[in-house]
Parts: structure tokens; C-alpha cells; sequence
């Protein structure tokens, strides 16, 4: 919540809202509401999933509607935002979980097993990929996945096991011919997060160009960027970092073109103006500088 309530509260929202799923008592979890009114969120609902994109989105009667919708959401929620494209704005597409950890044979297995299992554990449509250059290293932390999934508790063992094991699994480890085949791997996978495990992070930085988060060096794992690092964890999922950044002040913001001509800008701009609108057709256009007065000097 802090991910996406502190940027919009700095950029001046005159109106936040966040709706988040009850437990099964039907309340809200406390330190949610006080995350809230520390972070400036105005309203808050309890309410979750797509029912809660529908209401913020054309509203209720007890949930005004709002202009834009931004955050993470599982596959029904994700849906239900690119179905309302058009209707609302709905931010970038974040969510479900992903994330790939690039390493080379200098990398740790134990840390690499350890945070494979980061964003695997958020639920069973996640996907958390290492992609090596060493068979080595795949081999070794194969070999210490299982025995850390099944130290986890349920209901994250099962989510991991659904990643990793199950045939629909979206999780994996592959082999790369090469450090530049495991790079262009990355980047046409545009990973909503991206760990990076070799031997100098810094000089393939230039070279990962896709990716919503990058984080460098074995003492950055993804948990430290989702909770206290400063990065922005809310970030595009499903190659979308192609095209989509990370969460920031600048979702919240907008931007409005101004213009002003003194009369001699005015006359310097007004042929190109009326050849460019006769080539392309619009009459009107033309005319409305061809019959405006010229400043006189």
C-alpha cells in the first residue's frame, strides 16, 4: 500500500482510495488501516478482487467512482483492468508475480535456491525463472530447491510446488549457451523483477534493458527492494517492462502542453503553417491563417 499511497500523496492526489480484501471475520487488517493513514490515503473499503475494480471503476453506491486504478492484482484482477481499458485509467499491468534471477558460475546456489523461492511463494500463477550460463550452478541448486520448498509452510509450499513442479508450472531453471544468450533471454522476458548473481553486476548493467526492477549483487535480494530498499515494487509483469516503468511520483502527475505567440512569432510560423495544412488537406486550417490579419510593425 505505502508503494503506491506515499507517491500519489507527494504528487498531490486530492483523493485516494484503496480498497482491500477482508479476512474471514470481515475485518480489515489493522496495521493495512494504519499503513493507510500514515501514508495520506483519504478512503478505504473492504472490498477485493475484480468485484473492486468494477466498483472503483464505475462506482456504487457507497464507492464513488475514481479516474485512475493502479496496483498489483492476480489474474482476475489483471483481467478485469484490461477489460476496462478506455473506461478508466488503469495504470500500468502489475501483476502476477515474477521475477528472474541471472547468474554465472560464481554465484552462491544456496542464495539462488533461497531466492528463487522470493517470488514463488506468492501464489501458484507466479513465475520465478534462474537463467545461468553455468551448469554447474543449475545443477546445484536443483539439487537444494526441493528440500527448501519442503521446509516451507503451507499454504507457500504448495504455491512453490505449483511454480516449480506441477506441469503447469511457470517457474523453472534454464540453460544459456552464453552470458549474452542468458542477457537476450532477459530482455525479451522484460522479468517485473531481476536479480543479478555474477561476478561483475555493473558491467552488464548497460546491457539489461528490460526489466521493472534491477537489483545488483548477492546482498540485494527481491525482498529487501518489495519491503525497505526504496525501490518501487509495484512494477509491470507480463513483458510489459518493455514499454511500462516503475511505479513513481510521475503515475500520479500529468502534463499539459502551453503555448503563446507574440505577433512576430506569429508571422515568423504562419506560412509554415498554411503549407502544412494545405499538403495534408485541411482547407481550415489554412484559412485561418491565411485570412488573419498580419501584425503590423
Amino acid at each position: 500500500m505505502y508503494m503506491l499511497a506515499t507517491p500519489a500523496s507527494i504528487a498531490g492526489v486530492p483523493r485516494i482510495v484503496v480498497c482491500t480484501p477482508p479476512d474471514a471475520n470481515g475485518n480489515v487488517d489493522p496495521a493495512s488501516l494504519v499503513a493507510a493513514e500514515l501514508c495520506g490515503v483519504h478512503e478505504i473499503y473492504r472490498v477485493g478482487g475484480a468485484q473492486a475494480i468494477a466498483a472503483l471503476a464505475y462506482g456504487t453506491s457507497s464507492i464513488k467512482r475514481v479516474h485512475k486504478l493502479t496496483g498489483p492484482g492476480n489474474p482476475y484482477v489483471s483481467a478485469a483492468k484490461r477489460l476496462l481499458y478506455g473506461t478508466v485509467d488503469v495504470g500500468l499491468p502489475a501483476g502476477p508475480s515474477e521475477s528472474i534471477i541471472l547468474a554465472d558460475g560464481s554465484a552462491d546456489p544456496e542464495l539462488i535456491a533461497r531466492d528463487l523461492l522470493i517470488e514463488a511463494e506468492h501464489g501458484p500463477d507466479s513465475s520465478s525463472l534462474l537463467v545461468t550460463d553455468s551448469r554447474a550452478l543449475l545443477e546445484a541448486t536443483l539439487k537444494l530447491l526441493s528440500a527448501k520448498i519442503a521446509a516451507l509452510p503451507e499454504p507457500r509450499q504448495a504455491f512453490c510446488r505449483a511454480g516449480f513442479e506441477s506441469e503447469k508450472g511457470t517457474g523453472g531453471l534454464v540453460l544459456a549457451d552464453s552470458m549474452h544468450v542468458a542477457i537476450d533471454f532477459v530482455n525479451e522476458y522484460a522479468p517485473e523483477h531481476l536479480e543479478v548473481h555474477v561476478r561483475e553486476p555493473f558491467a552488464i548493467l548497460a546491457d539489461l534493458k528490460n526489466a521493472g526492477e534491477i537489483l545488483l549483487g548477492p546482498y540485494t535480494p527481491t525482498s529487501t527492494g518489495n519491503y525497505s530498499l526504496g525501490t518501487n515494487a509495484i512494477l509491470p509483469t507480463g513483458g510489459f517492462a518493455h514499454t511500462f516503468s516503475c511505479t513513481s511520483v510521475f503515475d500520479f502527475l500529468k502534463r499539459t502542453g502551453i503555448g503563446y505567440m507574440t505577433a512576430e512569432g506569429y508571422q515568423q510560423l504562419s506560412e509554415t503553417t498554411r503549407r502544412l495544412a494545405e499538403f495534408e488537406g485541411f482547407p481550415s486550417h489554412a484559412r485561418a491563417v491565411i485570412d488573419r490579419p498580419m501584425p503590423a510593425f
